[in-house]
Order: C-alpha cells, then sequence, then structure tokens
C-alpha cells in the first residue's frame, strides 16, 4: 500500500511538471507581450514627433491601443491558466482567463472563446468529443494542484486522470476574503444562463449555492467578448444589493480582464450618494412603496423653508405688497401653468416672474398706468430680482427630499428619519433619484459678459455673437441678430425709421419676447458685421455655452441585477430609468426575499420593471452549500418554494443551545481551522455589540450573497423577531456555510426549527 501511494505520488508530480512547463511558456509569451505593447508605445509617441495634426491623431490612436493591451496583460494573474481539454480527436486546449498565442500557435484560449465552450457544458451524458477535463490549481505562476474528470471512458486510452472529480475538488477550497470567479466549476445549466441572447430579459433563478451571482458576472465578461463593439465603454451596468457585496465581488470582472463594466450597489445608483444603511422595514415599507410617487410629486411644488414670507416695492408712489396668503396663491398659479404645459420646477422661474408680477398688479390703483411697461419695469427691480431668486430657488434632489423633516409636508411617519438632515439610507436613494427627474435640471449658471474691449477687436469678416444685437446700417432698416447666426432673424423694413432708435428697440423687444427672453435694458455694441448696435439687457441672462470635452455618457445597453427579489416599487423606478434602452439579466431567489415589499412572483417584478420579453433559467443545483446544511435552512423557507437540491455532501452541522452566548462563541471560534474563512452572523443589534477581534461579525440584514467556509449564527429568534420577513432572512443567514454550520442559541429556537 505505501508503495502504490509513492508511485501515485510520483505521478502526480510528474502531470504538476508538464503543466508547470505550459504555464511558463504562457508567462514567457506574455513578459515578450507587454515588451511589445511598451513598444508600440513608444512608437506611437515618436509619431507625434514632427508636431502635425496626423502625427498627434496617430499618437493619440496608438498610445490608446497600446494601454488597453497593457490592462488587459497586467490584469489579475491569480490561476491565469485554470483548465485543459483533451478531446478524442487528440487535440488539447489550454484554457484561461484571456486568449495568449505564440505566432499562429494558441497557448491559452480565452474561457469566452467557443472553443472553450465544452469546458463547461460537456457532461458525461454529452461529453462533446471531450475524453479528459482537467482543473489546474495554481498559486500565482506555480501549479499546486492538478484534478480530473474522465467524460468518454473508452477513448482515455493512457490519459492519466487524477484526483476524485473537478468540481468536488473546487468546491473544497477555501474562500479568500474576496470572491474569486469560479469558472472552474461552472457546470452545463450556468453555461447556458451565462451564453444566452443579450436582447429581452433573461431571468435567473436558484436558491442558495447555485452560482448566480457568479453566473451573474461571467455573464457581463461573456457579453463583453461576444460583441465588444457593442457593449464596451461602460454599456454594462451590475448591480449588487450592498456595498459590502460589491466589494466582496469587485475583483472577480477585473481578473476575467473586464474593467469597463460599471458596478453599484444599489445605494451607489444616484452621482455624489453612497448609502449603506437600511431603514427599519416599516419605515422601508413607506419608502419603497409606489404611494411615495403622490408624496414626492406634491413636495416638489412646496414653499422652500428658506423662502421670503413677504414682498414690498414702491410702484408710482403706491406701496405694493404681498404677504403669505398671496405668495401662496401666487405658488399655486405658477404650479397650475407649469402642470399645464409640461413645465418642470427647475425651468419654471419665468413662469414664477410673470406670477408675481399679476399678483402685484392686482395690487395696484392702476389709472391710466400701462400693464405691459408695469411687468418690464417690475421686472427689473434688483429688488425684485432678488425676491424672486430667493422665492424660487433653484432646487436640488437632496434639500427637498430633506424637507419631509418637516411632519407638516405630506409625510409625517417619515419626519423623524429625516430629523438627522441627510444621512441617507438605501431606501432614500430611489427617492432622490425620482426627485431628479421630477424637479429637472437646474437651471446653467449665467454667462460671464464678454469684456468691451473683445467687442470692439472685430475680424476681418463676420463673426458670431453671443447674445441678440439690434442694429441699422449694413443694410436699410432694422435688423435683429441672435446668438450665433450670421443673418438676422427680424428685418424691420420701412415700417420703422432708421432714426427713430426708441420705437426699433421696443419692436425688437416683443421678438425677444417670443424668443423667451425679456429685456430690462438696452446697451452699446456690435453686430456680427462690425456695425454698431444695440445689445438687450436680459431679465434672466443666457445660459452659459461651456465647451466640455468629456464624452456625453449614453444609455446602458444591458443591466443586470443580481439579488432582484429585494428590489421595492420604487428602487424597481430607479433601476428602470437605467434600463429603458437596454437588455437585462435579472438574478434571484423569492426563498430569499427580505424586503418587505418584495414582489410575490417573478411576472410581478418583471412588470415593475417595465419589460415583457422573459426567458426563464433555472439553477436547481447547489454546488457550494452542502446537503447537511441545506436540508437544516430548507425549514424555514415560506411555503411554496422548492428546496436546492445540493451537489455536495457531507457538511458539519451543529445546533447548541448554551447558557452564556457571548462566551460559547468565543470558544466555537477558538475552535475552528485557522486556515478556513469565517464568518460571526447575528440580529444587526446584536452585531453591533458583538466584541470578537480580528473576526468577521456580520450583520443579518448585510450578509446576502455571502459565503464563508464556516459561519455562526447566533440567537436565530432575534434574527426572526427583527423584521416581517425575518424567517426568509434567517434563511439566509443559514445558507452562508459552505463547510460547517454552528447554531448557537439562548433563546427557544424558532417552531420551524425545533426538533
Amino acid at each position: 500500500m505505501p508503495a502504490a501511494r509513492t508511485q501515485e505520488t510520483t505521478a502526480e508530480e510528474r502531470e504538476i511538471a508538464a503543466e508547470q512547463q505550459v504555464v511558463d511558456r504562457v508567462y514567457a509569451r506574455l513578459d515578450v507581450l507587454r515588451g511589445q505593447a511598451k513598444s508600440l508605445e513608444g512608437e506611437g509617441h515618436g509619431r507625434a514627433a514632427g508636431n502635425s495634426a496626423t502625427g498627434l491623431v496617430e499618437r493619440d490612436a496608438i498610445v490608446h491601443r497600446a494601454a488597453a493591451r497593457m490592462r488587459e496583460l497586467n490584469s489579475e494573474e491569480e490561476g491565469l491558466v485554470f483548465g485543459r481539454l483533451d478531446f478524442t480527436d487528440g487535440e488539447t486546449y489550454h484554457i484561461g482567463r484571456l486568449g495568449v498565442r505564440d505566432g499562429i500557435e494558441p497557448l491559452l484560449v480565452d474561457w469566452r472563446a467557443p472553443a472553450a465552450a465544452p469546458f463547461y457544458r460537456a457532461t458525461t451524458g454529452d461529453p462533446l468529443d471531450v475524453v479528459r477535463r482537467r482543473v489546474i490549481f495554481c498559486r500565482g505562476a506555480r501549479v499546486v494542484g492538478l484534478d480530473d474528470d474522465v467524460l468518454s471512458p473508452d477513448a482515455a486510452g493512457d490519459l492519466r486522470v487524477l484526483g476524485e472529480g473537478a468540481l468536488l475538488a473546487s468546491l473544497r477550497r477555501s474562500r479568500g476574503p474576496h470572491m474569486r470567479d469560479i469558472v472552474t466549476t461552472i457546470q452545463r445549466e450556468q453555461d447556458e444562463a451565462i451564453r444566452a441572447p443579450a436582447r429581452g430579459v433573461t431571468l435567473i433563478t436558484g436558491g442558495p449555492g447555485t452560482g448566480k451571482t457568479q453566473v451573474a458576472l461571467h455573464r457581463a465578461a461573456y457579453l463583453l467578448y461576444a460583441d465588444r463593439g457593442r457593449f464596451t465603454g461602460g454599456r454594462i451596468l451590475v448591480i449588487g444589493p450592498s456595498t459590502v457585496f460589491t466589494d466582496y465581488i469587485g475583483r472577480v470582472l477585473p481578473s476575467l480582464g473586464e474593467d469597463s463594466v460599471h458596478l453599484r450597489a444599489i445605494g451607489e445608483l444616484v452621482d455624489g450618494v453612497t448609502a449603506t444603511r437600511r431603514d427599519p422595514a416599516e419605515l422601508a415599507a413607506v419608502k419603497g412603496g409606489e404611494g411615495m410617487l403622490a408624496v414626492l410629486a406634491e413636495l416638489i411644488w412646496q414653499t422652500p423653508p428658506t423662502a421670503p414670507q413677504r414682498l414690498r416695492l414702491v410702484y408710482a408712489g403706491q406701496v405694493l405688497t404681498l404677504d403669505a396668503d398671496d405668495l401662496s396663491a401666487a405658488r399655486r398659479v405658477v404650479r397650475a401653468r407649469c402642470t399645464a404645459d409640461g413645465t418642470l420646477p427647475n425651468a419654471a422661474r419665468p413662469a414664477a416672474t410673470a406670477a408675481l408680477v399679476d399678483a402685484l398688479w392686482s395690487k395696484l390703483d392702476a389709472g391710466q398706468l400701462d400693464r405691459e411697461l408695469f411687468g418690464d419695469e417690475v421686472g427689473d427691480r434688483p429688488e425684485f430680482r432678488r425676491f424672486l431668486h430667493a422665492w424660487w430657488p433653484a432646487l436640488t434632489p437632496a434639500a427637498v427630499l430633506a424637507w419631509l423633516a418637516d411632519p407638516t409636508r405630506g409625510a409625517p411617519a417619515l419626519a423623524a428619519s429625516y430629523a438627522n438632515g441627510r444621512d441617507w439610507s438605501v431606501d432614500d436613494v430611489p427617492l432622490l433619484d425620482e426627485l431628479a427627474g421630477l424637479l429637472g435640471p437646474p437651471p446653467p449658471a449665467p454667462r460671464a459678459p464678454k469684456p468691451e474691449w473683445q467687442l470692439r477687436e472685430l475680424g476681418g469678416g463676420p463673426r458670431l455673437v453671443d447674445t441678440f444685437v439690434l442694429s441699422c446700417g449694413l443694410r436699410d432698416g432694422w435688423e435683429l441678430y441672435a446668438p450665433g447666426l450670421l443673418t438676422p432673424i427680424a428685418v424691420a423694413g420701412a415700417t420703422i425709421d432708421n432714426d427713430a432708435t426708441g420705437l426699433a428697440q421696443r419692436w425688437a423687444e416683443a421678438i425677444i419676447l417670443r424668443e423667451g427672453h425679456q429685456v430690462v435694458g438696452w446697451t452699446d455694441g456690435y453686430d456680427p458685421h462690425g456695425e454698431e448696435g444695440y445689445v438687450p439687457e436680459l431679465a434672466e441672462p443666457l445660459p452659459v455655452e461651456e465647451v466640455d470635452d468629456t464624452p456625453v455618457p449614453e444609455e446602458y445597453l444591458h443591466v443586470i441585477v443580481d439579488e432582484a427579489q429585494d428590489l421595492s416599487p420604487m428602487e424597481c423606478r430607479m433601476v428602470a430609468r437605467r434600463a429603458a434602452y437596454a437588455s437585462m439579466t435579472i438574478v434571484g431567489d423569492l426563498g430569499q426575499a427580505t424586503h418587505p415589499l418584495a414582489a410575490g412572483a417573478w411576472p410581478e417584478l418583471v412588470a415593475r420593471l417595465g419589460k415583457r420579453e422573459v426567458r426563464e433559467l433555472d439553477l436547481r443545483t447547489g454546488y457550494r452549500v452542502p446537503q447537511t446544511i441545506a436540508d437544516y435552512a430548507a425549514r424555514v423557507l415560506a411555503p411554496g418554494i422548492a428546496p436546492t437540491r445540493s451537489y455536495q455532501p457531507g457538511g458539519s452541522l451543529v445546533v447548541r443551545r448554551v447558557e452564556d452566548v457571548a462566551a460559547a462563541v468565543r470558544a466555537a471560534v477558538a475552535d475552528m481551522p485557522p486556515e478556513a474563512t469565517l464568518a460571526v452572523v447575528a440580529a444587526d443589534d446584536t452585531a453591533a455589540r458583538l466584541d470578537l477581534p480580528g473576526v468577521t461579525v456580520v450583520p443579518a440584514s448585510l450578509v446576502k450573497g455571502l459565503e464563508y467556509d464556516h459561519v455562526i449564527v447566533l440567537e436565530p429568534a432575534d434574527i426572526v423577531a427583527a423584521e416581517p420577513r425575518g424567517l426568509a432572512r434567517l434563511y439566509v443567514a443559514l445558507t452562508r456555510a459552505v463547510a460547517g454550520l454552528v447554531v448557537l442559541h439562548h433563546l427557544p429556537l424558532p417552531p420551524e426549527l425545533a426538533g
């Protein structure tokens, strides 16, 4: 027997040495390719030596291509080579994270290439001409282990077979602090989901340990590989449930050679906001419900808390005053007019101007006064313009949502949650996003006036002006020019005498008003042809025309949502806005639905996202949660949800009632294998109080999507009692272990687990 073991060990060493030679060739070739990319970059910079425009363009193109190639070659090298396929015709392919050639000889086949598909799809029932499938375990550039599957035994011949099956060997490897990709363990059903057509909606369902998240991420990489011209440049968005989760998976796509995918937690979908905490279930149920739409639609038209409550000015010897009631009435007029024509609040200042002027006119003993002249003169008053900007300010979503701290603004149940200012929760993020659409973009900053010397230094030919200009001199009659135009937009002709400046200005004011701008005065200027003219002073400065070389981001073309079963209606609206022109991959498990407003069925969720065409792929087999643990956790599954079949036998399960939970958890931690990953999971309040230096403690509300070799779950009854869907939360906590689960409790277990 010892001799047999020695012989087997020697055979494994020979096979490892043979694979090491291949891995060494791959890494040596990578060094050559890096050198070529570096030389290409140097060549690109050399193209610009002559300072010609052509040289600069060539330089940019070459340097960009060289940089992209260098990023690809420098992508994470851990497990660069991870597989081998031996076919019935004698061909052999090595599979890895990227494709590497030595001339025309392929040293390494990219895992996404069609030639690599049998590595995932071949089975003993349908071997796809594969004799042996080998998994190669590397630590850096060193081969440390091999494991084989024989799929066509009759054709195996002299091929040496090692190990007990690639899949089970992969499952027994400990997880690091960051999840690695599981390319080596993806099997046929996962591969079908990864390579599903990009169009429409692909719904991938399955219980814990079925590889849903890994499938979603590999699908993103596969779409980029299969249609790079369409999806590259940030056209794919991956949405996860929490920042803990996105940090956990954040290395997967770069390790597959892809760094152009946008990875966001649901609390990070609004630019400038990173929300990590969740509201209690009762608050989340209010904020996440569609009833918030009416609250927000009302809120955006309410009076800002900093708005002045009184307007007083003197006109024609009369004191005109608008008190709080008058101003409220004027605000209602603005809202009615804007609602009728679809104007959003941030674009409604002209309407606010008109409503205030109307209200002031109603206070005036007009007599023989001219209404139009009154509006022009009042609108030009500095005190009026200051009041207008304070009374109708540009609004931001954050400022408006913070108004809900006032219980009189329509949401008294939410007031306390906003008492601490802008400490946003994940449940607030969809509300901020909704408000951004309801308010519209803020008005652009006013354009800085051009210095007089620039107006007078006119070139030899016509030049564009950046404002309106009224002139008379180049042709007969008065002409009105608009910003950016070399030809006039209106010509008075013989109807206005060339010397009638005042009449010409009133004629121009009427035309400019039709263009949406109110004239409050005139200054000297020049028209596009260098002729003297008059430049109007406008009540609202023209918007700044900023030159921005930054490309405008285009819509996403594919959106992947993980843990989608927990999206609230408001979160669905936020995701749908980003997927309006995109196909989607929706990944989830109804058994793990913990949000109080989670959809009861997948068709309901898909409808919330505004999608119709759906193909569903169900991952029925669990690859990581051992059967013993899976069976125990299934006791708390909601009725009607079938438990996942586990591929992995065994697993250790300890359920222990203890007198001192704190002491028991310290003892349990001390008993764990030092090389394994470990997490202690408890109800959020309990987790915040635990003092376990050096140990990963995860609140139950944040453990979704994470995996550890060993998990210690504390007080299941507290986890269940913390929220309406507490049993589902407990199910999530119990299914995070891939080797061993310890349940410690002093309180009675939930009835579903008792006995």
